[in-house]
């Protein structure tokens, strides 16, 4: 019989990852270290290796539940029967709700697309490859029902996740001490709901064929 973990295991695993997310999403990979993360979760260092090998192999475990979270929304959005103009919609709606439940990732990922992602290995890199397969799935739909135009579907995908994850950037900007008294329009407060609203828009815009819109 597998020995049992002790009853202290998932809160102080959860501790660790939440800790990680918030540290890695604010300095990047090189500017946290374990005792960062261990001061930050108020546990002793001992007990992150009791559940990661190391920094890395922690820090690809936040970025790749993410992904993997992401994955499956989009994938059951794909098995539907709605049209594709709805999974669009649907498609922008679970990105900005992201934003919302894991507010980490935008940066993380934003800071790993602009160095060339060095710290993802393959085994990361598939669960963001299922959200992009799943949009192109989308697309298809679309396309073979004579909706959506013939479009390049990486830079459609680009398109339509771009401006989302650059808001959650803007509203991070926006969220740092002393920024409240600033007059600066691209700080303004906008409700997720409107950027939805903004994105599904803009995204039927850009595939639907004129007779459609």
């Amino acid at each position: 019989m597998a020995a049992r973990k002790p009853a202290t295991a998932a809160p102080t695993r959860d501790a660790v990852f939440t800790s990680a997310s918030s540290l890695f999403s604010a300095r990047g990979f090189d500017g946290v270290s374990m005792d960062d993360i261990a001061k930050a979760a108020e546990v002793n260092k001992a007990m992150i290796y009791y559940h990661y090998t190391d920094k890395l192999a922690l820090y690809r475990a936040v970025i790749g539940s993410g992904l993997e979270a992401m994955g499956a929304i989009i994938g059951e959005i794909v098995q539907t029967p709605q049209g594709a103009p709805e999974k669009l919609d649907r498609f922008v709606e679970a990105f900005v709700r992201m934003t919302e439940m894991r507010p980490w990732m935008p940066s993380m990922m934003l800071r790993e697309i602009a160095e060339g992602a060095p710290h993802l290995d393959a085994d990361t890199l598939v669960h963001l490859r299922s959200i992009v397969m799943g949009f192109g799935a989308i697309l298809r739909q679309g396309q073979d029902a004579g909706q959506f135009r013939d479009v390049n579907p990486v830079l459609a995908y680009s398109s339509v996740v771009a401006p989302i994850i650059f808001n959650a950037a803007r509203e991070r900007v926006a969220q740092q001490p002393g920024r409240e008294g600033q007059d600066l329009p691209l700080l303004a407060n906008i409700s997720h709901e409107d950027v939805i609203a903004h994105g599904q828009k803009s995204a039927r815009r850009m595939l639907l064929k004129r007779k459609f819109l």
